[in-house]
């Protein structure tokens, strides 16, 4: 496979679905799920509330999963560092820059601008870009994350299994003791640390490697693994939902918290809505909807906070909408279309690539036609004395 990214005929259309949810679920968190812990819901709201952002939590794990697919699905045996580093600080890092800047403006937030580079490398811009502060690292480090990840896959299949069920096993322990580690470390780093130097630490990716780890072996083995999940679908779909369960029943406070049921909750989420997103890439319009908004995702999750609260202005004041279930519904639906439609309209401006990450986009004409007649007046008349035509 050629070392570039993958174009847009090579584009794995799930994988387009499953973007397109992640960020629907990144947005349903910031809204449903902000409106599930208002106090005073009644009872029906309070639940419906709940058992919708439960369903978008995975957002995050699947975010970390599609990175990992198409981590090694769009390079080579030799990854391209100078290709590789500039297409992420031309496309990644610039806009993060920018959007990091916009949303310390619009939110009121200016006085993070006198520590700019920390509050960047904490993810810190907003309370939405701590994400971006853990995948900027994950950047700076994945031609290490390659190299081994090669090495593993072309060893025998019984040395594969036993270091991806080593990784899953150790996973339990860095997620059981991520506060511990993450202090460990703060105070190793910056002795006595501040909260924006521990937040540095806290956002670190090692704390969510298994998600990408699944990414990783999926890129690695995609026709395999993808046939194996389709087969087993309904049993994947089955497990997913008694997970579903438990964890909505856990975040009401019905059941309590096991870590291993929640690290499979995750897990299966992702599996889950994988091949709900093959069955779905094979509807043409709504797989349109969700290619656009894939394609958009990235600069979309970005902006989409700001996006958040003037439609929540708008409904509360233009339509004087008050009922939480409904405001974070709608919300969460309007925002989800709306922001990648900015993104989409920012790209048709030259250059707009520091701000969409995304190549800049061409209006296109199609069947129109033009027609030029140059005409000389005399003293006999006039008559055309050139005449052009031009149809496509």
């Amino acid at each position: 496979m050629k070392n570039t990214l993958l174009n847009d005929e090579e584009r794995i259309k799930e994988i387009d679905v499953l973007k397109a949810a992640a960020f629907i679920f990144v947005v349903a968190q910031h809204t449903i799920g902000g409106y599930s812990n208002v106090k005073n819901l009644y009872f029906l709201d309070y639940g419906i509330l709940k058992f919708l952002y439960v369903i978008a939590k995975p957002a995050v794990p699947i975010f970390l999963f599609i990175s990992g697919v198409l981590f090694f699905r769009a390079y080579g045996d030799k990854l391209n560092l100078k290709d590789f580093y500039f297409k992420k600080f031309k496309y990644i890092f610039i806009p993060y820059i920018i959007w990091s800047a916009l949303n310390m403006y619009f939110m009121n937030n200016t006085e993070r601008f006198s520590d700019f580079i920390i509050e960047i490398l904490a993810g810190n811009g907003a309370f939405h870009l701590w994400y971006m502060g853990m995948v900027i690292r994950l950047f700076l480090v994945f031609p290490l994350i390659f190299y081994v990840a090669k090495r593993i896959h072309k060893s025998k299949v019984i040395i594969r299994i036993i270091v991806f069920i080593g990784l899953v096993v150790l996973y339990y322990e860095v997620n059981k003791y991520n506060n511990v580690i993450s202090d460990y470390v703060g105070k190793l780093i910056f002795g006595a640390p501040t909260e924006l130097q521990q937040k540095i630490v806290n956002v670190s990716f090692v704390f969510w490697y298994l998600y990408l780890v699944l990414g990783i072996y999926l890129g690695l083995n995609y026709e395999f693994i993808k046939e194996k999940l389709v087969k087993c679908r309904m049993l994947i779909f089955l497990i997913y939902g008694l997970l579903l369960t438990y964890e909505y029943l856990n975040e009401i406070n019905s059941f309590k918290f096991v870590r291993s049921l929640s690290i499979a909750y995750y897990c299966f989420s992702i599996s889950a809505f994988y091949v709900a997103g093959i069955m779905l890439s094979k509807k043409i319009s709504l797989y349109r909807i969700m290619s656009f908004i894939s394609r958009f995702s990235f600069c979309a999750y970005m902006a989409h906070v700001i996006v958040i609260n003037h439609v929540v202005q708008y409904l509360q004041i233009k339509f004087l909408i008050h009922d939480y279930l409904i405001l974070g519904i709608l919300t969460c639906i309007l925002v989800s279309i709306i922001t990648p439609a900015i993104i989409k309209t920012l790209s048709y401006i030259p250059f707009s690539s520091i701000i969409t990450g995304v190549k800049q986009s061409k209006i296109q004409l199609l069947n129109y036609s033009f027609e030029i007649k140059v005409w000389k007046n005399s003293e006999k008349g006039s008559k055309i004395v050139y005449k052009a035509f031009e149809k496509k």
